[in-house]
């Protein structure tokens, strides 16, 4: 199960990643809405809101709502959920040159996350492995 909850955050970052990139090329040449993006991009994850709530304070809350309900069970880790948050709390809140150094910022923040993530799935994972192997294999000789 620990190996999966590594391998699952690395694919979660990716597609955040993924979702940032389509959401600056949006903004970038239609300088859509929040919820637009959202809805259009923001598919892979079910913790995205997909309106705002009383203009950019009922949004902040509202994402950070969604994100602490519901990106811990898709595979995020603590840091990832505070820099999913950190995210949110941007978002919308500027004109479209400062949303898409928003986005950029987030870009490189979350690809240092994910390179992370990676080191620690490929030095994990194979020893996560190993453990349940060994374990149902010390499990099948007791009961012998």
């Amino acid at each position: 199960m620990e190996s999966h909850r590594l391998c699952l955050r690395v694919e979660k970052l990716e597609a955040f990643l993924r979702f940032l990139s389509a959401a600056k090329t949006e903004i970038r040449y239609s300088s859509l809405p929040v919820e637009s993006v959202l809805r259009k991009h923001g598919g892979e994850f079910s913790f995205f809101p997909l309106s705002a709530e009383d203009g950019p304070d009922g949004w902040g809350k509202a994402w950070s709502e969604a994100v602490k309900a519901g990106a811990g069970n898709e595979g995020f880790s603590r840091k990832d959920i505070e820099l999913l948050e950190g995210f949110g709390a941007g978002f919308g809140a500027s004109d479209t040159q400062g949303q898409i150094a928003h986005f950029s910022l987030y870009e490189n923040l979350v690809s240092a996350a994910l390179e992370e993530a990676k080191k620690e799935r490929d030095g994990k994972s194979k020893l996560y492995r190993m453990l349940g192997v060994c374990g149902g294999a010390a499990a099948a000789i007791l009961l012998c």
